[in-house]
């Protein structure tokens, strides 16, 4: 657990140094060879050029995340909003993955709690940067490595003016455990899926909500300065990044409700409301038309119901143990 969000700098000096060791070079080889990696960099030419393929393209991707890291902007995520991140979660959202809900062309968030995953993992902290294939390709721009996703289906190629989000997520020890290639405009891999992993769709959520503006602010961002001993450190270290940190917590802010000219509803109790998804039109001028856009909102888990009133919380199980009939 990271309980000081003025450490992310200098953990995110240590986590350069990790990517670029023998050790962790080691490790993205045995995933590339073992086929466990959800990017497969592929060397072209004679067979002895394709044998070094696992080898350069590790080489590549260990270069290109400590290049991420080093222009990455810095979030610390408290408990709250981490809870809240998982809450909103279990419901996956639906929309297609869009550059827009990125709140930084490249990032690194550090949670103050791990996120455990569906294969028992743990995760800590995620890095991202949008990504094209040319942008790991060969010093010399030879174009002699093509790109794959591995997908259940088996690995498919990128197309060169292919455009979305490269993620790597992190252990509790600030070790590299997998990659992910989320596509823009196409909507996240369901959880129940085989390779839908949970901390994917966690860090979605999240930008989600720190993305959510307007009268649906859910996040408050508090900056937090890397000092001038610290910039010069990172300097000399090749990192771009000026290293503030982004502390991001539940809005605290309390809303009234404004006064209406219906008769209040005389509630008799209070009762949870767990976090769901709402799709917004955003021009709702132009519904009528159909040349509106929409956007999914998150609303946060709360207590319904007048403060003065007892809470109820239902105890209802409910059993499925019929199939669902099938269609014709």
């Amino acid at each position: 657990m990271i309980d000081d969000p003025t450490e992310l700098p200098d953990l995110r000096l240590r986590m350069r140094e990790h990517v670029m060791t023998t050790e962790c070079g080691y490790e993205l080889v045995r995933r590339l060879v073992a086929g466990k990696s959800a990017v497969v960099p592929r060397l072209t030419g004679p067979p002895e050029i394709r044998r070094t393929s696992a080898v350069t393209g590790a080489l590549l991707m260990a270069r290109r995340e400590a290049h991420r890291l080093g222009e990455a902007q810095l979030y610390w995520v408290d408990r709250d909003m981490t809870a809240l991140a998982l809450a909103a979660a279990d419901y996956p959202s639906r929309e297609p993955v869009a550059a827009r809900r990125m709140p930084a062309e490249a990032g690194l968030v550090v949670f103050a709690e791990p996120v455990d995953d569906q294969d028992g993992e743990q995760v800590l902290a995620v890095s991202w940067s949008r990504w094209m294939p040319q942008h790991l390709d060969l010093d010399d721009g030879s174009g002699l490595i093509t790109w794959r996703l591995n997908t259940p289906g088996g690995e498919v190629p990128l197309h060169p003016g292919f455009d979305g989000v490269w993620l790597t997520c992190w252990s509790p020890q600030l070790v590299p455990l997998a990659e992910s290639v989320l596509p823009f405009g196409q909507p996240l891999i369901p959880l129940w899926s085989g390779s839908g992993k949970r901390w994917k769709h966690v860090i979605y959520t999240a930008w989600q909500l720190m993305t959510q503006s307007g009268s649906t602010r859910l996040v408050d961002l508090e900056e937090l300065p890397r000092s001038r001993h610290g910039r010069k450190r990172d300097q000399r270290a090749g990192v771009e990044d000026v290293g503030t940190v982004r502390l991001v917590r539940v809005h605290a802010r309390q809303r009234d409700a404004a006064p209406g000219e219906r008769e209040a509803p005389r509630w008799s109790s209070r009762w949870p409301v767990r976090p769901y998804r709402r799709n917004t039109c955003l021009n709702s001028r132009l519904h009528a038309e159909g040349g509106c856009e929409h956007e999914e909102r998150i609303v946060p888990a709360h207590i319904k119901g007048p403060a003065d009133k007892p809470l109820k919380v239902s105890t209802r199980v409910h059993i499925w143990d019929t199939a669902p009939p099938s269609e014709p």
